[in-house]
């Protein structure tokens, strides 16, 4: 099963291909970074649909693949646990 994103430039949600996203730009009043500890932090890239609103923000590629980054987010972060609904 493959799922579709809104990095691909059609929204998920309304189907339109009205998506922007702020990859390569300057950050003015949006965020582009998320902190992960004192001296590291994600370089984030934030897609939108124009016609519904939705909105998803990405850790950049480049910032997934490095181990030590990652590793700090294990280290300083919570993991999340599946949810159940308890009746």
């Amino acid at each position: 099963m493959t799922s579709e994103t809104i990095k691909s430039g059609k929204c998920p949600v309304c189907g339109s291909t009205d998506v922007y996203d702020n990859r390569g730009k300057s950050p003015a009043n949006h965020r582009k970074f998320i902190i992960v500890s004192a001296v590291k932090s994600f370089i984030v890239d934030t897609y939108v649909c124009i016609k519904c609103g939705y909105f998803k923000e990405f850790i950049r590629d480049k910032d997934m693949k490095s181990e030590k980054l990652m590793a700090k987010v294990k280290d300083k972060w919570n993991k999340t646990s599946e949810v159940t609904n308890a009746g």
